[in-house]
Parts: structure tokens; C-alpha cells; sequence
């Protein structure tokens, strides 16, 4: 249930968005016109110091707010000037290049209503590539407020955050050019617990100008390039409000010897029963060898006494031949007719044999 202001309206929310006048400005509104939620108001700031209130004109039904200073403004002042003009009882940023799911203000505002300790909630982000379609990594990190200082987990269109958090002078940091955002976050911090709502309804889309992106990871522990930089200044900013017990906690959370060794063990398992299994093949292998050998043995046995057969049958079949062939043979023909006539009076017909071999 949308919790309702005096004026028996839901609660406002103003979806703050700086724009360069990027050609998927379009499709970021029609997240914002597509919302389930009721109360919007959308607040564009035109950042290229463009007009832009023509393309703004297409968010419906939300209350339209354009502020434009008619100059660029870079990107902390432009995310300023959007808190200064919004007037929303919860307020959240979305950059012109990403898009909200239809229910992504409605869940967030459910969120904090449920959570009345918290006045921030964020969502899940799908990474997309360039053209839109879905990436290969998911924003999804839970609440970790010593994670937050060590790097920046939630992208800026996630979260929802009460108006009550301005008044303790939370605003952007107008130094900052790079990891805004995340200084924002550690500022909100300091007043309210954060609320991870797991589940997809934001979309972020690769390929942008916040150049927080890197290739190498490492060249953000590296002051000879802008993110590095960026970094070293934040840490310059918060370090210093770091009591003991924080810093050390935050020691504890970068110490990751308990997981090294962990890995290391199961490392050393695998290892020792990948030599079982080496050992079992290694068997196996004598074994099919030994067989093979036996059954190589076997199968020239078997052809050896086949060969003597074949010669024995070769030798009887020429003895019988020059049998057959001889002139013994022949003279007795007469006298071996005579002794089967003796024998079988009735039996006129001479056998096979001795019609072949007369």
C-alpha cells in the first residue's frame, strides 16, 4: 500500500535525470512514463546546456521539471541543480543512456515503507551492452557498508533515497568528476542504513561517459590515470573519518587469508586425488597392456595351430590324390568292384569315389 501525503496523493517521487541530449534520452523517459508507481515527477537537466524540453515533453503522466542554465554543466553540478529543483518526497537519479523496469520506483518505494529504519533502497542492475541487449553481469551486491568504502557497488539509477537525507547537507561533491556517485552514497551512509532489494528492475547500459569502466583492473590502484586519481581523492576525503575500530574492521573485511587458505586446502585435496586418479589410470593402463599382450599372444596361437591344420589337411589331400593317381590303385579297381558286388548283389552302381577314381 502507496503511503499517502496530506493531500490524500501517493508520496512523490522526482527521477533527477542529467542529460547530454544522448539519441537513448527516448528510451530513459519511456522507463520513466511506463512506471507503476502513481506520484512522479521527472526533472531533466539539460548537462550539454541544450534545450531538451521538447524530447522531456514525451514523459507522461509524470510532472515535468526541465532545468536548463544554458551552459554545460559537468557532472556533479548537473546531479546539484537536479536536487535543488526537485521536489520530491523521494528522490532517485537515471542517466539519459539507462532505463528502469516498469516496477523498479514501486518496489523501491515499497522497500522503504516496509523498512522504516532505512530512507535508501536499492535494486539489482542488469549490465546491457551498447545496443540494449542483456549483458553478462548482474549489480546484485547486498548492503555492505565496509564494502562501500572500499569500491562502489551500486549504480546511480538503483537507488531510491529520502528527501529527509538532504538535510544534513548530503550533496555532490563539485570536485568530483569521477566516482560522484559513490562519494554520494558514503555521504548518505553516514545517516541511514542502506536496503538491497534483490531483483532486477534497472538496467544500465555499457559504453557511457562516467569512465569509471576499466579494461585492466588494476590501473585503478594506479595514480597515473584518472580512476586512479578519482580514487585517491575520495579516500583522501573519508579515510580520515575512519575511527579504529572501523579502520580495523575494514582490515578485517580486506583480509582475505581465511579464503586462501581455505582454497589452498581444497587446492591440496584436489591435487591429492588427482594423483589417485593418476595411479588408478596408471593401473588401468598396465592392465589394458597386459591384456593386450595375452590376447596378442593368444590370437598368433590360434593362428599358428590354424596354419599347422590347414597344412596337415594340404598334406593328406595330395596323399589322397596320388593315391587315387596310382597304378595300384587302378589294377585293384576290378578286384575292389568284385568285393562290393559280393558284398551288395543288389547294388549295381559304383560310389562316387569309384566312378572319380576307376
Amino acid at each position: 500500500m502507496t503511503n499517502l501525503e496530506a493531500t490524500g496523493q501517493p508520496e512523490l517521487i522526482s527521477v533527477i535525470c542529467r542529460s547530454i541530449g544522448r539519441p537513448q534520452l527516448k528510451a530513459a523517459i519511456d522507463s520513466v512514463s511506463s512506471q507503476t508507481y502513481p506520484n512522479i515527477e521527472f526533472v531533466l537537466v539539460c548537462a550539454s546546456g541544450e534545450d531538451l524540453s521538447v524530447q522531456a515533453d514525451q514523459v507522461k503522466p509524470a510532472n515535468l521539471t526541465v532545468v536548463n542554465e544554458g551552459k554545460p554543466l559537468p557532472r556533479s553540478v548537473a546531479a546539484n541543480a537536479g536536487l535543488t529543483n526537485a521536489s520530491g518526497d523521494y528522490l532517485i537519479f537515471l542517466d539519459d543512456d539507462d532505463w528502469f523496469a516498469p516496477e523498479h520506483l514501486e518496489k523501491l518505494h515499497a522497500c522503504l515503507r516496509d523498512n522504516s529504519n532505512c530512507n535508501a533502497a536499492y535494486s539489482s542492475v542488469q549490465k546491457s551492452t551498447a545496443n540494449g541487449e542483456p549483458g553478462d553481469y548482474v549489480f546484485a551486491t547486498d548492503y555492505d557498508p565496509l564494502l562501500l568504502l572500499r569500491d562502489n557497488y551500486i549504480p546511480i539509477h538503483a537507488m531510491l533515497f529520502s528527501r529527509s537525507l538532504l538535510d544534513h547537507g548530503c550533496r555532490f561533491d563539485e570536485a568530483m568528476d569521477i566516482y560522484e556517485d559513490w562519494d554520494f552514497w558514503l555521504q548518505l551512509n553516514q545517516h541511514t542504513e542502506f536496503v538491497h532489494v534483490d531483483a532486477i528492475t534497472a538496467f544500465y547500459r555499457d559504453g557511457g561517459d562516467s569512465e569509471t569502466a576499466a579494461t585492466d583492473v588494476a590501473s585503478r590502484y594506479n595514480n597515473d590515470n584518472k580512476l586512479g586519481q578519482a580514487r585517491s581523492y575520495l579516500f583522501n576525503k573519508w579515510l580520515p573519518t575512519l575511527t579504529g575500530e572501523k579502520f580495523n574492521a575494514l582490515l578485517g573485511h580486506l583480509d582475505q587469508s581465511a579464503t586462501i587458505a581455505e582454497l589452498s586446502n581444497n587446492v591440496d585435496a584436489e591435487h591429492a586425488a588427482n594423483l589417485a586418479h593418476q595411479q588408478q589410470i596408471k593401473e588401468l593402463h598396465e592392465q589394458l597392456e597386459t591384456l593386450t599382450h595375452e590376447a596378442n599372444l593368444a590370437r598368433a596361437e590360434l593362428q599358428n595351430t590354424r596354419d599347422n591344420l590347414t597344412a596337415q589337411i594340404a598334406t593328406l589331400e595330395k596323399q589322397l590324390h596320388d593315391l587315387y593317381n596310382s597304378t595300384s590303385w587302378k589294377l585293384t579297381g576290378p578286384l575292389r568292384k568284385a568285393s562290393r558286388a559280393l558284398r551288395s548283389p543288389s547294388s549295381t552302381s559304383p560310389s562316387t569315389d569309384e566312378q572319380e577314381h576307376k
